[in-house]
């Protein structure tokens, strides 16, 4: 019994040192620890109860609702007799209070506070009080003191105030680790206890549940409540214990809390329907709720233990995640950094390489999106017979040509390699967006999550990837268009005196024809003008011819528009996106690396949070360990 009296101290100190309470944010143990809920009616005499157990005048008296807050109190057994007592607020963590009646001011002065910031002028609130006792003279236990219930608004109350106190109450015993210690005055209907009907509610088989009556020395005469404390009537699984508390008189005349243990002993020893049972008194009440404490952490250790073991195994990973402590010589920063930007340009690379949201979509601008902007080019504008003429003829100038209008077939080509243009520029531009993009994604990549922690070189190596990708896109944009001024600077001859030969062969069917094809995907020897009248048939002629030469070109540029794109951006992207950043920052001083690398302040509190719950279940482990 001893060890496990033990255990659970140290469990609970656990807690406590590193301050997890029932309601913390991230509570990992302190929720797996069973707890003792009062309830019971206003003025029932609950926190009498708890005062007795504690041995000290340390909570708010008066009529109504005296308890307007729940109060968590955890009652801690120091080792040394002799040890001084003290208490400790978990809103003022740093004070220790040695005055038990300065802890009474405090605990109204912390509710008017907290109710006048929060309360929305509510007079009572489900946010607990907590406070925890040390003293030689207490046994180790979790108790939670609850506002009392009422049926109906008395002294000003709100109407709503029974539901919210309804609700209030049920939500601390519903738990499955909740002890209810139901509270009775045994001087009234035992069958219209608010406490006992809100067990049942919540605990129908009764195995939270032990029954405490209270004022059992003021009930009328000639009755008693044996029957009851003998399981003989409202029978509960765990049974009822009662007390004798100080009355208000007692209180005001400062009976102390021993002098008030020995006229309880005295009453139910000099009364004849108590004398002979031995679940009487505040003492036999301690030691119940003790060993019932103990038997249910001893229960439920089992799960604790594998519930401890997850949750370490969880904590361990997510600390692995955010990275560990920093070093901040010259030397180990450097090499954080520069680990850190291979791992983008490692995570950048393969995003490029494959992918639906990487090289895919690249390629979908090759062959989809270029395909498709430079097949809805307007070439036919170009090449309508009114434009031909009009271009021929401004070509041409004075001076008429005399054979074939060269320098108008020279214009015609020139015009139709103008718009090629914009959707090679376009390519580049939706490539150039695409790799930001993948920049994006390489950042939040599984395998650069430690950059999450530096928000500093993070961003460092954000604008300098998108600064390499700016200078590789100026690159591409000079490449593509020398491309097509190329076209435009000189045109393949031997395309137009391959015509002039095939044309001039024309009735000669030995002699094969070039395979040429116009923008239409017509046959450029198979089409016949003799339809036409002379001058539009020559007209068409040009027209059709142009339509040829650039639609060699405009495969042509299908093909190496997309090379060029690699060549200038992509794979310079792949191979240095960070390079220039790296070598800047192998030449910066301690300072500026340690600007760099001084990590999110909301990472480092979320990596202390979880350092300090994983130390908590380590600690717990091992002396769950020891015990088993």
């Amino acid at each position: 019994m001893e060890k496990v009296t033990q255990l659970i101290t140290r469990l609970q100190q656990i807690c406590t040192t590193l301050g997890e309470t029932a309601m913390s944010q991230n509570a990992v143990l302190w929720n797996k620890l069973s707890t003792i809920v009062v309830v019971g009616g206003q003025s029932s005499g609950k926190s009498s109860v708890l005062e007795a157990v504690v041995g000290r005048d340390f909570l708010p008296r008066g009529t109504g609702i005296v308890t307007r807050r729940p109060l968590v109190l955890q009652l801690v057994k120091e080792d040394d007799p002799n040890a001084q007592e003290w208490g400790v607020f978990g809103h003022n963590p740093d004070k220790r209070w040695f005055n038990f009646e300065e802890i009474r001011g405090e605990i109204e002065v912390e509710t008017e506070r907290h109710l006048q910031k929060h309360g929305n002028g509510r007079v009572v609130s489900p946010d607990p009080i907590y406070l925890t006792v040390h003293s030689p003279h207490v046994p180790n236990l979790t108790m939670v003191d609850m506002p009392g219930l009422t049926k109906v608004p008395i002294d000003g109350q709100p109407a709503s105030i029974v539901q919210e106190l309804e609700d209030m109450a049920r939500m601390y015993v519903k738990g499955e680790n909740a002890i209810i210690l139901a509270v009775t005055p045994a001087n009234a209907d035992l069958a219209t206890s608010d406490a006992l009907r809100m067990a049942r509610e919540v605990d129908p088989t009764g195995e939270r549940t032990i029954g405490v009556l209270t004022k059992v020395d003021i009930m009328d005469r000639g009755t008693d409540c044996r029957d009851v404390l003998m399981g003989r009537s409202l029978r509960l699984r765990h049974g009822w214990v009662a007390v004798v508390n100080r009355g208000q008189a007692d209180i005001n005349s400062k009976v102390s809390m021993k002098e008030a243990r020995a006229r309880e002993r005295e009453f139910f020893s000099s009364t004849p329907a108590y004398a002979d049972l031995t679940n009487i008194g505040t003492g036999y009440l301690a030691d119940k709720l003790s060993n019932h404490l103990i038997n249910e952490i001893m229960k439920n250790l089992p799960s604790i233990s594998q519930y401890i073991d997850q949750n370490i195994s969880r904590l361990e990973k997510e600390l692995k995640a955010l990275g560990g402590d920093l070093n901040y010589g010259r030397g180990s920063m450097l090499h954080l950094i520069l680990t850190l930007c291979h791992k983008l340009e490692k995570a950048f690379a393969k995003l490029v390489d494959g992918g639906r949201d990487g090289g895919e979509r690249i390629l979908d601008v090759f062959e989809i999106k270029l395909k498709d902007a430079i097949q809805k080019l307007p070439f036919q504008k170009i090449l309508t017979l009114k434009n031909v003429q009009n271009v021929v003829n401004e070509a041409d100038g004075y001076q008429p040509h005399i054979i074939a209008p060269e320098n108008g077939y020279r214009r015609l080509i020139e015009d139709g390699l103008a718009l090629l243009r914009d959707p090679a520029f376009q390519a580049i531009e939706q490539v150039h967006q695409i790799l930001k993009n993948i920049v994006t994604m390489a950042i939040n990549h599984p395998d650069c999550r430690d950059l999450a922690r530096f928000f500093n070189l993070k961003a460092e190596m954000v604008a300098n990837a998108a600064g390499t990708l700016d200078k590789l896109r100026k690159e591409a944009d000079l490449m593509v268009r020398t491309l097509v001024d190329m076209e435009a600077s000189y045109l393949s001859a031997s395309f137009f005196r391959e015509i002039v030969a095939a044309e001039s062969y024309a009735y000669d069917p030995s002699r094969p024809k070039p395979a040429f094809v116009t923008l239409n995907g017509e046959l450029l020897f198979e089409k016949r003008y003799d339809t036409l009248p002379p001058s539009d048939a020559h007209l068409q002629r040009i027209a059709d011819h142009v339509s040829a030469y650039l639609q060699i070109v405009r495969s042509q540029l299908l093909a190496t528009v997309p090379k060029a794109i690699v060549h200038c951006m992509v794979m310079p992207s792949k191979e240095s996106l960070l390079a220039e950043f790296q070598e800047d920052v192998a030449g910066k001083e301690e300072p500026q690396l340690r600007r760099l690398i001084n990590e999110s302040e909301e990472i480092a509190e979320q990596r202390d949070g979880i350092k300090k719950r994983l130390t908590l279940l380590l600690r717990a482990a091992k002396e769950i360990a020891a015990f088993m």
